[in-house]
């Protein structure tokens, strides 16, 4: 299963499975506690059990409550059937949740006046303006975040596209930019409504328009603007283990009922272009951190923006209770209330962020096996009603 199969299962038909404000240019981490939490037993045999009934090589999770990580812990192997279990610090792939953190990025570039949210797509991408069919040119950059701006969705491209995008020439941003620029100018409109109108490109042309409003790639500006901030030290791109870093979580699928290992080499890594929708690993910890920053904006405690511009990541364009927002996804739960949630999985991994501000709480779990969707949705649930 190709890596650039990101699909729509990581938006908000989720939903059904898952039934902080201080700014400086030159600000420091947040207030976050982030030393290494004690796991306890009961909370290791929680993990294991649940990673145990649900047949998976390895399972983490962590817990925040208030503006400390208060449980943190992971089981498990980092391949089906190998001794070499994963460690605190090992790297997950977390797929589609990389779209909050480019909404993130949107909005620190709002927040330094680079951007607006109403900043037409021609007018954030004026080199491919002129050639830019007309049905893309007034989409603005929070209709892009929120899949409202009607680009393909690009979630399940044909192997030959793979090929093609996977062979474009030059620096990350300059691979986007070409990308864009075959898009925009020759691809119909996806008038797709809800799920169908998800769109992975969407987040490409973001990512663009970052890159040239800041002057400086995405990927740095992932670095610069949240990793460092937050004390983030294992966040990269693609998948974890490679030929040259093996000693790393193995992606695994399941095809005709085996389980299927992710191969270390190149063959199903997502295509650089579409890299602000889907390429970011990082380990739970991290992860966890990064949740905390939005559970700490939502709730009006300092964090790396204002709290405004957390609450307008976290709203859809409608102002209704469900669906998706800027990066994001939100439902309201009986039991906690307004839940602020993120799925990802390329097929390979799974992992799970929620975020209950009601009861100033988040979760984030994540499995190397793509099919963790039911065990990540139950630890999580379990979780809550333990330390929410």
């Amino acid at each position: 299963m190709p890596e650039s199969k990101i699909t729509r299962r990581d938006a908000s038909r989720l939903i059904a499975l898952c039934g902080f404000g201080v700014w400086s240019s030159a600000r420091s981490v947040t207030p976050t506690e982030q030393s290494r939490p004690a796991t306890g037993e009961a909370f290791e045999r929680l993990l294991e059990r649940v990673r145990a009934a649900h047949k998976l090589p390895g399972l983490a999770a962590a817990v925040v409550h208030g503006n400390k990580v208060v449980a943190s812990g992971v089981t498990g192997v980092r391949g089906q059937g190998a001794a070499d279990r994963i460690e605190p610090d090992d790297r997950f792939h977390i797929a589609s949740c990389t779209k909050s953190m480019t909404a993130t990025l949107a909005a620190v570039a709002v927040h330094k006046g680079q951007l607006k949210w109403t900043t037409a797509l021609a007018d954030g991408l004026p080199a491919l303006a002129e050639k830019m069919r007309a049905e893309y040119r007034s989409a603005t950059l929070e209709q892009l975040l929120a899949h409202q701006a009607k680009l393909p969705a690009y979630t399940q491209p044909s192997p030959q596209r793979v090929k093609q995008m996977k062979a474009l020439k030059g620096t990350p941003a300059e691979q986007r930019l070409a990308f864009l620029a075959e898009i925009l100018g020759t691809e119909k409109p996806n008038h797709g409504k809800g799920d169908a109108a998800y769109s992975n490109a969407g987040y490409a042309a973001v990512g663009a328009m970052v890159e040239r409003a800041a002057e400086t790639s995405w990927e740095e500006l992932l670095h610069r603007e949240l990793a460092r901030p937050l004390g983030m030290k294992t966040l990269g791109f693609g998948y974890p283990a490679t030929v040259g870093a093996p000693n790393q979580p193995r992606g695994h699928s399941e095809e005709n009922g085996r389980v299927v290992e992710l191969p270390l080499d190149e063959s199903h890594q997502l295509a650089v272009c579409l890299w602000p929708a889907g390429a970011v690993h990082c380990s739970i910890g991290d992860l966890a951190l990064y949740a905390a920053d939005h559970l700490n904006g939502l709730r009006g405690r300092r964090a790396l923006l204002p709290q405004g511009l957390y609450q307008r990541l976290h709203r859809t364009l409608d102002g209704g209770g469900e669906g998706f927002t800027l990066g994001w996804g939100v439902f309201t739960d009986k039991r906690w209330g307004v839940t602020h949630y993120g799925a990802g999985s390329g097929g390979w991994f799974f992992v799970r962020i929620m975020i209950v501000p009601e009861h100033d709480a988040a979760v984030v779990a994540a499995s190397n096996s793509g099919e963790a969707a039911a065990a990540t949705k139950e630890l999580s649930m379990k979780l809550l009603e333990e330390f929410g």
